[in-house]
Parts: structure tokens; sequence; C-alpha cells
């Protein structure tokens, strides 16, 4: 019985649901105003567009360029570059534009057309110069704000180091924060490891001397590889001894399979895949030791001459400095015989000349510019790459220490009157990433540390 009146109203529900859908169906849909029941509104339908309407044309505010990011002021030290950059919407074109009389006037800079701008060599005088852009879209132009310029000039200070014993100061390098120096010192044998902000230093190898240390090399894991006489020698990141990694300490040049053989290897240049190009100075060439030890040569035929080429078709004359690119493309290579600087592919091994006559006169010949001006170089020992990939020198007969742009631009250092910065005999050059420059006078024992004035 309670089984029959369960199932009676369990059909009596769905029956009464129809009857009340079939009333609002003919009483609307309970759509309108307020038929409807609650929880149950029917949206109204849409309204009927008429025949022939068209939707809007964005307006003219909608297709104009717009800058969401302006370039800003800028601090930079004499001699280099500086970068700006713009960020924009709905831009086609860019004109960058200069004024030197404080805004009332600009001009076009001839070439600057895109959304950044890398400047020449600033000098002093360019100090308070402004720069703006001025961008173009499909329905009108806007221009940014300014930016100023400040160009500074260097100070340069003895850094004061402690438990160092100073003799020789040859290849200086940086750690990737810049808080450790490590110098070759090669009159007494010894790696030292000076923390930049202290001066306190000490030797990497304390009662293991090597025979002439010079050029040095850090990989990322602080792995310290040097120059000795004849051999690249190893130190493991914390170690406190060194090992011989390629070559015996007997002059002489051979190539793998072979045992590796050099003659005064010079300064040396690591890559990121863990290859170390050596200057092997007095084998005139430029060799290439692979992470596995495996000993090749880059570039020259052993020949004491300046000869642009591929491979051991160029010639070299007793390459001294060596420095690589940030992306490692590039080797600069420096030649104590040369006043030129020079350049491999090394990709390609291709040799080039960037700067300079190889086989000119340096005496009273440091002239600053580029290479149709054209700049003329004394003789160069140092040479390292910044994070910008500008290249810095060391002329240790001349005692100036100078930069060259990324465009092939060369610029002297100088203090506050505009004078070149002098140092005696200087050889190891360091940049760190804040820009802070170290420089080693090997004749003067010192080191130098060169900040922007204040």
């Amino acid at each position: 019985m309670n089984t029959t009146r369960t199932v009676s109203r369990a059909w009596r529900a769905p029956a009464a649901l129809l009857m009340m859908n079939l009333v609002l169906a003919a009483c609307g849909g309970g759509g309108g105003g307020g038929g409807g029941f609650p929880g149950f509104a029917v949206a109204p339908a849409p309204a009927p567009v008429p025949q022939g309407t068209q939707t809007p044309a964005p307006t003219q505010e909608d297709t104009a360029p717009s800058i969401t990011t302006q370039p800003s002021d800028t601090t930079i030290g004499q001699g280099v570059t500086a970068m700006l950059k713009v960020q924009a919407v709905r831009a086609t074109t860019y004109q960058w534009q200069r004024s030197v009389d404080g805004g009332a006037n600009w001009t076009d800079v001839s070439g600057a057309t895109s959304d950044s701008f890398t400047t020449a060599a600033n000098q002093l005088a360019d100090s308070g110069q402004q720069l703006r852009v001025q961008v173009t879209g499909p329905n009108g132009s806007v221009t940014s704000h300014a930016a100023t310029l400040t160009v500074k000039p260097w100070v340069a200070n003895v850094l004061a180091t402690t438990g160092v014993t100073y003799n020789r100061p040859y290849q200086l390098v940086l750690d990737a924060s810049g808080a450790n120096l490590y110098v070759a010192m090669g009159g007494n044998g010894s790696v030292y490891r000076i923390d930049t902000a202290s001066g306190s230093g000490a030797e990497v190898t304390p009662g293991t001397t090597m025979n002439t240390p010079y050029g040095l090399a850090l990989a990322a894991d602080g792995t310290l590889y040097v120059s000795d006489q004849h051999r690249i020698n190893k130190i493991a990141p914390n170690a406190t001894t060194y090992s011989t990694w390629v070559g015996s300490g007997t002059s002489g040049y051979a190539d793998s399979p072979a045992a590796a053989m050099f003659n005064d290897p010079a300064g040396i240049a690591l890559d990121s895949a863990g290859n170390l190009f050596v200057a092997d100075l007095e084998n005139k060439r430029v060799r290439k030791v692979a992470a596995d030890g495996t000993t090749s040569t880059l570039a020259g035929d052993g020949t004491q001459a300046y000869l642009d080429g591929v491979g051991t078709a160029a010639q070299m004359a007793r390459p001294q400095g060596l420095a690589i690119s940030r992306d490692g493309s590039t080797l600069y290579d420096t030649d104590t015989d040369g006043t030129c600087l020079r350049k491999i592919d090394v990709a390609s091994a291709t040799v080039s000349t960037l700067l300079g006559d190889c086989n000119g006169n340096a005496v009273s010949n440091v002239v600053d510019g580029t290479a149709a001006t054209p700049a003329k170089l004394g003789y160069s020992y140092g040479v390292t790459v910044d994070a910008h990939d500008n290249v810095f020198l060391t002329h240790a007969w001349d005692g100036v220490a100078r930069v060259v742009t990324p465009a092939g631009e060369i610029s002297t250092l100088r203090d506050s009157t505009g004078a070149a910065m002098r140092f005696n005999f200087p050889i190891g050059v360091a940049v760190a990433s804040d820009g802070t420059i170290y420089v080693g006078a090997s004749n003067g024992n010192q080191i130098f540390k060169l900040t922007l004035a204040p």
C-alpha cells in the first residue's frame, strides 16, 4: 500500500510541473516585467540590430603610438658608451634626437632609428647632453621625455693591500661578484687573492711557488688556470696547491696527440665550454686547449710577422694579452711587438686587425679615435672585456689604460682635468660588473682601483 502511494506521488509531480510549464508558455514564459518565478528568471531576447549597422571604427587614440617606458638618465665613465632604451606600443618607426643646449634645440641622430640607442664613446665635454626619441605609428607620433647624459672622469686610488708581497704584478682576474681579485705576481712565483673591499690578501698556494706566473683565467666553478714557464697550471676550487695541466716546463711546440708543448705562454682566456685559449708568445701562435686537455693551434704559423688570414695562414708577432667576448665568439689579442689590436673569430679562426698599424712606430703615437680617423695604439700588454663588450687595454710603455667600444672607437682613460691617467708600466687590467677598473702597475708594484669621480 505504501509502495503504491509513493509511486503515485512520484507520477503526480512531473504532471504538476508539466501543467506549470503550459501556464507559463501561455503567459509568455514568465519573462518581461516580473511575470516569472523567483529563481527561474528568463533573460529578455536581444533587441534586433537594424539592417546596415556597422561596428564603430577605432578612434585616433586607439591607433596612435604610446610610450610605456621612458628613457632614463644615464651616468657613465669617460671613454665608454651609454645605452638608452624606450618601450612603446603601436610604433612603426623611431628617431633619436640630441640636444646640447638644455633642450632648446634638437637634432636627429643619424642612424639612430630603433627602440634602443648606443652612443659613441663619451668624453667629459659630452656631459649634460640630452637625448630623446620620437616614436611614430600608423596614426600620429609622440616624443619621449628627455634623458640627461652625465659623463664622469675616473679617479685612481692605490688598492691598499695587506698580506701581499709585491714583485712584478702581471695579469689580473676578478671573480664574478667582483669581491675577489687574483694577481699573478711574476717576480715571486705566487698568485694572490685580494679582497677588493678590505684590501686583505693572501697567497692562493702558500708554500708552493711557481716559476713565473703570468696569465690568469677563472672558471665559473672556481678553478683557476695560470700560465707559467712553458706550461699551464691548474688550481682546483678552494685548493692550496697547484698541478701542471698541460705543458712540461720545457719550451717547444707540439699539439695533440703528442704531449703539448709551449714556449712562454702569456695571456689566457677561458670560454663557457671550458676551452682555454693561450697566447703562446714565443711560438707566435694562439693555441686552444679543450676541456679534456686536447691542444691545437687556432691561429698563426710561427712566423714573427703580421698577416691577417684564417688559422695557420695568419701570422702573429709575439702575442701577449688575450681576452674573450662575453658570448665566446671573439678573441682579442695584443702584441708586445705591434702597435695594433687584433681579433680572432673563434668559430672560423679568422684573424683581422681591429685598430692600429701593426707595423707602426708607437713613440708618441697614442691617438684616440676610430680606424677611419685613424686611431693609433702603443704597445699593448693587458686586455680584458667588460659586461658590455668594451675592451680595456694597457699600453705598458706609454703608461696608460684605454678602452675600445664595441663599435671600434678607442679612448684613453682620463682624470677630472682631462689628462691621461698615468701608471708605471701597466700590464694587468680587470673590470668588475659595476664598472670598477683595476690596473696593475708592474714596475711600480701597485694595483690601482679606478672608480667614477663623485
